[in-house]
């Protein structure tokens, strides 16, 4: 599990900053001016051929103190040092420039800030996702509540790694019965409003009854379909399924993600 938790923790880093910066600024060129302003906002300042959009952070560096003493047979020495604090506040800035059509020949500065065009296939830094609806193994013939959720981080604009964890519950003639999958796999987006997942994982599997656990390395796999989606929310709607030697299960949910 902290194998796990490490791999995907190095993932979230993998892209964003500069690299995810030249992506979507390359992915608003040759748009329109309203579409920018539609998706931003109005900019702080702008002409014909040129707008800037900007933001200010507050840093602020807390009180500190230090203090040592030093003492020989002959004397006492006592240094102390402290520092007030400070706050200050930086502005950063992303600027268009437009051709003579009105669409954008040019974008510089940290455009993350704002955001790709909405129905750009872009993501990056940290994902994650959770997802609820009725789900059923393979022992039981009736669905229960059942649910699961993933994390991770982008690798690229469109491909991901993250770690993922299913619950699914069902009764049946035999009673009630409960299985779980942890595991680690690749999820892409072959369009911006779909995503697939696929991967291994450890299963745990109770027999109906809740008489018998069993252990099983199998695969889980997903996909999405987003109903609703903003610059960094969506809602969609999973199904997601494990399959192992010695059971099999799935769900059908609704879902809330951030990527």
């Amino acid at each position: 599990m902290i194998r796990w938790a490490v791999v995907v923790s190095l993932a979230c880093g993998c892209y964003h900053g500069d690299a995810a910066t030249r992506d979507v600024n390359a992915a608003w060129q040759g748009r329109t001016r309203a579409e920018l302003e539609g998706t931003w906002g109005a900019p702080a300042g702008s002409n014909a051929t040129s707008a800037a959009w900007s933001f200010t952070t507050t840093h602020v560096e807390l009180p500190s103190a230090a203090a040592s003493i030093a003492i020989t047979p002959t004397s006492v020495d006592v240094n102390a040092v402290g520092h007030t604090g400070e706050v200050w506040k930086t502005q950063t800035t992303a600027t268009a420039t437009f051709d003579a059509g009105g669409r954008i020949a040019e974008l510089r500065g940290p455009s993350l800030h704002w955001g790709a065009p909405r129905d750009a296939n872009l993501r990056w830094g940290t994902i994650f996702g959770l997802h609820a609806g009725l789900g059923r193994l393979d022992q039981t013939s009736t669905p229960l509540p059942s649910g699961g959720l993933y994390i991770g981080g982008m690798l690229g604009p469109t491909l991901g790694l993250v770690g993922n964890f299913s619950m699914v519950s069902g009764t049946g003639d035999g009673g009630g019965a409960i299985s779980f999958s942890w595991g680690m796999g690749l999820q892409y987006w072959p369009m911006t409003r779909v995503a697939v997942r696929g991967g291994p994982a450890f299963v745990l599997a109770w027999d109906p009854g809740f008489n018998d656990a069993s252990p099983a390395i199998g695969g889980n796999a997903a996909v999405s379909v987003a109903i609703v989606r903003t610059l960094i929310f969506l809602l969609d709607l999973q199904l997601d399924a494990t399959l192992a030697s010695s059971v099999a299960f799935g769900s059908l949910g609704v879902g809330v993600n951030v990527n």
